[in-house]
This record gives C-alpha cells, sequence and structure tokens, in this order.
C-alpha cells in the first residue's frame, strides 16, 4: 500500500506528483511520432514513402519514419527510452491500485487479474523498446515479431485493465466516483477505438499486398499513428487514476541512503 508523508514522518528531498509525471511520460512518444513523421516527410520523403510495389504514397509508416533515417531515429530512440523507464514502476503502482480494493469472495482472483495486467503492461513495455532498437532495416523479422508482441500485449493488457478497473471500482456496493468513472469511460473508448484502427490498418495491409493500390500502404501508415497515439492516451488515464498520489524520495536516517516512495 502506498504511504503518506505523515506516516513517513521523514524528511522529502524530491516530490513529483505521478499526474505530473504521467504527463511528462505520454507526451514524449507523441511529440517523437509527430517530429519523426514531419521530418520524414519534409527531408526523406521519397525514400520513407517507397515500397515492394513502387506506386505513390503520401505519409511513411511508423517502421520507416522512427528506424530508416537519421535523425529521426535517434530521437525515437532517446524519447522511448525515457518514456519506458517510469512506466516499469506504474505497471506496478498499479498492482497496489488496482488491488487495494478487497472485492469479496472473489478477491484471489480479480488479485490474479491484476497481477496479469501488470504482466502485460510491462510485457508490452518490453516490445516497444524491442521494436524500438531493432529497427525493421536491420532486421525486419525481428522487428515484426517484436510489432506483433506489443500488439497483442497491449489490446489484451487494454480489455483486461478495462474490465479489472470496472470491476473494483463498483465492487461490493462501493459508489464509483465521477473521476473513475470518466478514467472508465476514456479506458472503454479508447480500447474500442484503438482495436476498430487497428482492424482496419491490417486489411489495409493485406490489400496493398494484394492491389498495389496508390496509397494504399498511407492509408495503412495513417492507422499506425492513430494506434500509438490512442494507446498513449490509454496509458495515460493514469493522470486520473493517480491524481493523488505523489512519487517522494526521502531519507530512512540521517547518513542512509535515499529511497522512493510512493506516496498519497
Amino acid at each position: 500500500m502506498p504511504a503518506s508523508y505523515s506516516d513517513l514522518n521523514k524528511p522529502v528531498h524530491f516530490k513529483l506528483t505521478l499526474a505530473t509525471l504521467g504527463k511528462i511520460v505520454c507526451s514524449l512518444p507523441i511529440f517523437a511520432t509527430f517530429f519523426c513523421v514531419i521530418w520524414s516527410v519534409i527531408f526523406d520523403f521519397k525514400s520513407s514513402t517507397k515500397t515492394h510495389c513502387g506506386v505513390p504514397n503520401f505519409l511513411p509508416s511508423i517502421s520507416a519514419a522512427i528506424g530508416g533515417f537519421t535523425p529521426q531515429r535517434y530521437v525515437w530512440r532517446v524519447c522511448i527510452a525515457l518514456h519506458c523507464a517510469p512506466r516499469f514502476m506504474v505497471a506496478i503502482a498499479y498492482y497496489s491500485y488496482h488491488t487495494s480494493i478487497h472485492v469479496g469472495l472473489r478477491n484471489q482472483l480479480y488479485k490474479t487479474l491484476a497481477a496479469l495486467c501488470t504482466f502485460l503492461h510491462i510485457c508490452e513495455n518490453m516490445a516497444l523498446i524491442g521494436l524500438t532498437y531493432v529497427s525493421s532495416t536491420e532486421n525486419h523479422d525481428l522487428h515484426e515479431r517484436f510489432f506483433i508482441l506489443f500488439m497483442l500485449c497491449s489490446l489484451t493488457y487494454m480489455l483486461l485493465t478495462t474490465y479489472v478497473f470496472s470491476w473494483g471500482r463498483s465492487a461490493n456496493g462501493r459508489s464509483i466516483s465521477h473521476t473513475e468513472m470518466k478514467s472508465l469511460r476514456h479506458k472503454a473508448t479508447l480500447f474500442l477505438f484503438n482495436i476498430s484502427v487497428f482492424m482496419f490498418a491490417v486489411y489495409l495491409f493485406f490489400r496493398h499486398n494484394a492491389y498495389c493500390e496508390p496509397g494504399a500502404y498511407s492509408w495503412f501508415a495513417l492507422c499506425e499513428y492513430l494506434i500509438v497515439l490512442s494507446n498513449v492516451c490509454f496509458h495515460g488515464t493514469m493522470i486520473l487514476d493517480f491524481n493523488t498520489y505523489s512519487v517522494a524520495m526521502v531519507d530512512m536516517e540521517p547518513s542512509a541512503a535515499h529511497t522512493t516512495y510512493l506516496t498519497v
């Protein structure tokens, strides 16, 4: 369970609200996506929109924009490195957040699902790191496997988190708060949007490979952008979920090293 400042009763050297941390973490991949796509369109348009079909396109795919050229590759990798590190902490924090509520007779199942959410969150994060640092031009097959793993973990995580959140926040006749209801609605909407766009992207991908139509791959690329943005926004609901939480660094003893706590 998170501690409070009064419980710690120790000097606080550093404090950052999780809402602020969430805004920083979410802004990094959004900035990197827009930068890489816009830079590729302006300076590497012909190369970044080229496909095996040889037909004209008007947008580069995510893989081409983030891994095929510089400085896009460096900007993306730096932003994702800074983005992913705090997400491991957030994944663990969500387990404490979910399990802080006892749902009754099926509490053990509820805790197991909460643990699975954390596992999927971590796997999604690891897959994102993998597809970031193994570009499609360096090892296409491995990059593709990381992308598939990312999408499987991402979609399963979104669905399961929405279910666990709804279950826990309304268990045992508990009255769900306005902020929690807002978060739940955002989660459900973003999941449905994400999976719908993903299914359409799969259709466009196979249509592109089958018919090599001009612009088809660009519409697929646009779907990729929307998938990334909706994924980031889904994780951004942590701003609502942890709006009363902070990360603090304290001294446990005058001569001891600093210790970081999640506090309310």
